[in-house]
C-alpha cells in the first residue's frame, strides 16, 4: 500500500519542479545555491527511495553546498517505520548522487545513538596528579623538621618526647597544675627555684631520676608528674 505523502515530501518535489522550470528556462545561468540544495533534496530522496527508504517521513537534518558543484545533504531516514538512521547524501549537480545511497559509497549511515561523553584516562599520565600531592607532603615533613629544630634549640613548645636531644637526653613538654613548671636547684621540692617553663614548652632530659624527680639537661630538677614524655622511649638511670 503507498504511504501518504508528507508536507516535506510535497514541499521538495514542488521546489524540485520550480528548479527544474529554471533551468529550462536560462539554460546558461549558474543555480544559486538555494536552487542547488533544493535540487540535491529532490535528487537524495529519489535515490532513497530506490533502496527502501521511505522517503515521504524523511527530515532533513542540514544542507550545505560545498562548493559549485558539490552540495551534502544528510536526512533522518527509515525503512521500517520505526528506527531511524542518520544518512549523508553527497550530491554533484553536473554527475548527480554520487553513488548509492545507504551504502559507503554514498555516504556515512549512521544510526542516532547517544554521544558518548566518556574519556578514557590516560594512564601513563596518571601519576602526575599525584605531583602536587607529593610536594605538598614533602614541604609540610621538611616545614615540620624546621621547626622541631627551632624548638629543640631555643626550648620551645614540644608534643611530649619528640626525639633524643642527644645520647641520653630527651624533650618532654611542661603539664604543671598550675601552668607553670618549677625547675628547682635540687631534687627536693625546698630548694630554690632556677626558673619556670610555660605548660606545652618543652624541656630537656638527660635520663636521670631521683625518687619523683627528673633531671633536667640544661639543669636543675622537675617533679615527673609536672611533665608529659614518651615512657616507652625513655629509659631512666
Amino acid at each position: 500500500m503507498p504511504h501518504p505523502r508528507s508536507p516535506l515530501h510535497a514541499v521538495v518535489f514542488g521546489s524540485a519542479a520550480l528548479v527544474s522550470l529554471a533551468v529550462l528556462a536560462a539554460p546558461a545561468r549558474a543555480l544559486e545555491p538555494k536552487e542547488m540544495i533544493e535540487t540535491a533534496k529532490v535528487a537524495c530522496l529519489e535515490s532513497a527511495g530506490k533502496n527502501g527508504w521511505q522517503t515521504e517521513v524523511a527530515e532533513v537534518i542540514s544542507a550545505r553546498t560545498l562548493d559549485s558543484d558539490r552540495v551534502e545533504v544528510i536526512f533522518n531516514l527509515t525503512r521500517d517505520g520505526s528506527s531511524k538512521a542518520r544518512l549523508t547524501c553527497p550530491y554533484s549537480i553536473s554527475k548527480g548522487v554520487m553513488g548509492t545511497l545507504g551504502e559507503a559509497a554514498a555516504g556515512v549511515l549512521e544510526p542516532i545513538a547517544p554521544p558518548d561523553l566518556s574519556v578514557p584516562v590516560d594512564r601513563t599520565r596518571a601519576w602526575w596528579l599525584l605531583l602536587p600531592i607529593g610536594l605538598g607532603l614533602l614541604s609540610w615533613g621538611a616545614l615540620r623538621a624546621r621547626e622541631g629544630d627551632a624548638a629543640l634549640a631555643a626550648g620551645g613548645s614540644g608534643g611530649g618526647v619528640v626525639r633524643g636531644v642527644a645520647d641520653g637526653q630527651w624533650l618532654a613538654e611542661a603539664a604543671a597544675r598550675d601552668g607553670l613548671l618549677e625547675v628547682r636547684e635540687h631534687a627536693d621540692g625546698a630548694s630554690a627555684v632556677l626558673h619556670r617553663v610555660r605548660n606545652g614548652d618543652s624541656v630537656s632530659l638527660t635520663g636521670v631520676r631521683r625518687g619523683d624527680w627528673l633531671e633536667v639537661s640544661q639543669g636543675g630538677w622537675v617533679r615527673e608528674i609536672e611533665v608529659r614524655y614518651d615512657s616507652g622511649r625513655v629509659v631512666f638511670r
